[in-house]
């Protein structure tokens, strides 16, 4: 459990320090009869965008700031989606690394019975660590 909650953490700070600032919107010189047209067409195929209730009641009193807030409101938002695909690819690297194998693909039984059988034949056996001093003066995997 504690290795699954740390995978979690894991995932989810990676996923935020991933996450972009957002950036300041453009300084372009595009004028309010083009900036209208285009709202238009995109409230026309997006009727549910934050803000066209209000172009569709007040747009002869919108002005930059309005136009401005409209395009941060409804661009896509591309970063956001790269930034989770990545927090979760450097998540299940995470998780993967803490589950990797640990050297006793023969047994065939439980792992409790693998660390009863291991701790029965080696004195020095660790069961977090899986691996027991042998008399060489090096740790090993049982592979029991």
């Amino acid at each position: 459990m504690h290795k699954i909650a740390s995978a979690a953490l894991a995932t989810v700070l990676a996923g935020m320090m991933a996450i972009p600032a957002p950036a300041s919107a453009a300084n372009v010189s595009v004028s309010i009869g083009q900036q209208e047209r285009y709202v238009s067409q995109q409230c026309l195929a997006h009727p549910n965008w934050k803000g066209c209730d209000d172009w569709k009641h007040n747009r002869k009193h919108w002005g930059k700031n309005n136009y401005r807030d409209w395009y941060l409101w409804n661009r896509p938002n591309v970063g956001s989606v790269a930034a989770g695909l990545f927090g979760f690819a450097v998540g299940a690297a995470i998780f993967s690394s803490m589950n990797r194998d640990r050297g006793y693909d023969s047994y065939d039984g439980d792992f409790d019975d693998h660390v009863a059988a291991c701790e029965a034949r080696y004195r020095s056996y660790n069961a977090e660590t899986d691996m027991f001093l042998g008399y060489d003066g090096d740790y090993h995997y049982c592979n029991l």
